[in-house]
C-alpha cells in the first residue's frame, strides 16, 4: 500500500469517527446499525481494514455521501508495472484495432502476411495473428474467405 493510500484511508477513518461522534454514537451503537464489529469499526477509524462493502455500509448508516471523501482527484500511479509481454500485447491490440476500426486497410481483402507487414511484425507471428483476425470475424467486424491453405480478411459490408 502506498503512503498516499494510507493517508487517504486515515482521512476517511477520521471523517467516519467525526460523523459518529457528531451523532453521539458509540462504536457499539454504530456496530448495531451496520452489522460491522466494534473491532473492525475501530480499525476503520484508524485507517485500516476498510473494504468497499464496509465503506458503503458506513456511508449509508452515517448518512454521508461518498463523494465527500473524494473531492480531490487521486494521482494515477500504479504501484507496479505490467510485464513487457503484456505491454507488447496491449500495444499490438491497439494497433490492430486501429487497422480494423479506424482505417481503410481492410476495405480490400488482406492476407495475414500483409497485416504483419503493415504492423512491422515478424512472419513468425502469423499463427497468433490468424487467431486475432478470427476474433474480429467472430465480433462481426471482419469477414474472411478461404483460398486453399490461406484466408483473406476484409471489413464486413
Amino acid at each position: 500500500m502506498t503512503d498516499e493510500d494510507k493517508a487517504l484511508l486515515e482521512t476517511i477513518g477520521l471523517r467516519f469517527r467525526a460523523k459518529r461522534n457528531d451523532l453521539y454514537y458509540s462504536l457499539r451503537d454504530l456496530s448495531h446499525l451496520t452489522g460491522i464489529s466494534t473491532g473492525t469499526l475501530n480499525g476503520i477509524e484508524k485507517g485500516k481494514d476498510l473494504t468497499l462493502t464496509n465503506f458503503l455500509t458506513l456511508c449509508r448508516s452515517l448518512e454521508i455521501q461518498p463523494t465527500i471523501f473524494f473531492q480531490h482527484d487521486i494521482v494515477f500511479n500504479s504501484p507496479y508495472s505490467l510485464p513487457p509481454d503484456a505491454q507488447e500485447r496491449i500495444t499490438l491490440s491497439k494497433k490492430l484495432d486501429d487497422l480494423v476500426y479506424h482505417s481503410d486497410f481492410f476495405h480490400s481483402a488482406r492476407r495475414v502476411s500483409e497485416v504483419l507487414i503493415q504492423l512491422g511484425m515478424d512472419k513468425s507471428q502469423s499463427n497468433k495473428f490468424s487467431v486475432y483476425l478470427s476474433n474480429y470475424c467472430e465480433e462481426g467486424a471482419l469477414v474472411y474467405q478461404q483460398h486453399g491453405n490461406y484466408k483473406t480478411y476484409r471489413k464486413k459490408r
